[in-house]
């Protein structure tokens, strides 16, 4: 029997990170990469990363519609 798989604190949050993206882009309505793209602008991508602990913990419906949320705030913030 092989040993599973063991990830780097890293990876783990830039793989939580990638879902994120993919599943907010989803829900949405668009592509990955203008989610990705919006998300950086606002510096959303990079709390993402650093909120694996407590953010893994929830439902990914939750994640997206809060991520969404946020997103929505500052980029009006933004303008």
């Amino acid at each position: 029997m092989t040993e599973p798989l063991k990830l780097t604190d890293t990876e783990l949050a830039l793989g939580f990170a990638a879902l994120c993206v993919e599943e907010t882009a989803k829900k949405a309505g668009c592509h990955y990469k203008e989610m990705y793209d919006r998300l950086h602008k606002t510096g959303l991508i990079q709390k993402i990363a650093k909120q694996l602990d407590p953010l893994h913990t929830q439902s990914i419906d939750y994640v997206t519609d809060d991520i969404l949320a946020a997103l929505e705030r500052l980029e009006t913030k933004q303008k």
